[in-house]
């Protein structure tokens, strides 16, 4: 993670409630083709809904997450998710396949999100 993410997603967390306001993140998965699989995220601690969109096929979704300690998790069942804010890594448990992996993540703008408001 390069020093510039790393102290903006330090600054998110060291303000008065690290989800205070939406936060909105782009995270990248390695792939073994080459490109990266890319996922934006919304979370809202207020409002306990973690949002999930995929801009490769426009696929979103938000449920209840849950919110403790910077981290904000996410069961969907088939995949979990669990992002750290304070490291600025998402983790992905595939249960249905057993495979878990990871992915660096940066704050984005409402706007560039890809999530319709």
């Amino acid at each position: 993670m390069t020093r510039s993410v790393f102290a903006g997603v330090i600054m998110l967390v060291s303000d008065s409630g690290a989800f205070a306001a939406p936060t909105y993140l782009t995270c990248e998965f390695a792939d073994p083709t080459g490109e990266p699989q890319v996922f934006n995220f919304a979370l809202d601690e207020s409002a306990r809904t973690f949002g999930v969109y995929v801009p490769a096929s426009g696929s979103q979704r938000t449920a209840e997450g849950t919110f403790a300690d910077g981290k904000a998790s996410l069961n969907e069942g088939a995949v979990a998710w669990e992002i750290d804010l304070a490291k600025g890594v998402v983790i992905r448990d595939k249960r249905m396949v057993g495979e878990k992996d990871s992915g660096t993540c940066k704050t984005i703008s409402a706007e560039q999100s890809g999530f319709d408001e």
